[in-house]
């Protein structure tokens, strides 16, 4: 029986060796499922199942053919191979073409391929979605520390162009400043994604589902350097964007006042 079924029945208690009656016939139960997480399933879900032999299922519904057979690959690669050997045998004694789609319907990882690969588009989008957002909210916090930063060093801007640094260097000091705070946040954000494209391969919840013909998982979050090319720039560019108008700010501050600025 599956877990939810257990504890429905039985709340805790042990239930290998009890009986429970379906439809009016009386049942041993022989095992217990262990919980498990499923992305697709027949009928209904495992943990919510119960087995019996199929000659007594037969016996007490008087099913003469089986609407539903599921059946496990030794190892995922051979998942293709199966299907044909399952096709063939059963195209042989139930006397039907293997090669007549109405006679059998099969579903295997690879039917599921395009539901799966819609998801992640999907995911993609949102999380684009979701990393401008979060670029553009950085961004503008950025450019609100160093305008804070400009009001804060009047005095400093002030003795600086006293001294005789120019505009430039001071919208140069300022721009330099914003793009290494965005570049910093990006160092550690490049390292928190090499972490999590490390440990989800090894999620046990994924599962033999997304394992390739090697009986690898397939599911592996790249960092290729292109990517971390772009990102750099992206970081750049967000970077000029937000310490642009404080150091236009900062540039424009007139030497006498500033040094007057209390």
């Amino acid at each position: 029986i599956g877990r939810r079924v257990y504890e429905k029945l039985f709340a805790g208690k042990p239930a290998v060796g009890e009986d429970i009656t379906i439809d009016g016939a009386h049942f041993t139960v022989i095992g217990l499922l262990d919980r498990k997480l499923q992305m697709s399933n027949y009928f209904t879900s495992d943990d919510e199942s119960v087995w019996i032999p199929y000659s007594a299922a037969g016996d007490l519904w008087d099913t003469k053919y089986a609407s539903v057979l599921v059946f496990a690959p030794a190892a995922p690669q051979f998942e293709a191979l199966a299907e044909k050997q399952v096709l063939a045998t059963l195209a042989e004694r139930q006397q039907f073409s293997p090669t007549d789609k109405k006679a059998l319907k099969m579903f295997g990882r690879e039917e599921f391929r395009p539901v799966i690969d819609g998801i992640t588009i999907g995911l993609e989008v949102l999380l684009l979605f979701i990393g401008a957002l979060t670029l553009g909210i950085g961004g503008v916090g950025v450019m609100n520390i160093m305008l804070v930063s400009v009001d804060e060093r009047v005095r400093e801007i002030g003795l600086r162009r006293a001294l005789g640094a120019t505009k430039r260097i001071i919208r140069l000091q300022f721009l330099t400043e914003a793009m290494v705070m965005m570049l910093t946040g990006g160092a550690v954000g490049i390292l928190l994604s090499y972490l999590i494209a490390a440990i989800t391969p090894r999620l046990p919840m994924l599962g033999p589902l997304f394992e390739d013909t090697s009986g690898n998982g397939d599911i592996q979050l790249a960092i290729t350097p292109m990517t971390l090319i772009l990102s750099t720039l992206v970081l750049v560019v967000i970077g000029v964007l937000s310490g642009l108008a404080p150091a236009v700010k900062a540039s424009k501050l007139d030497p006498v006042d500033a040094l007057r600025y209390e």
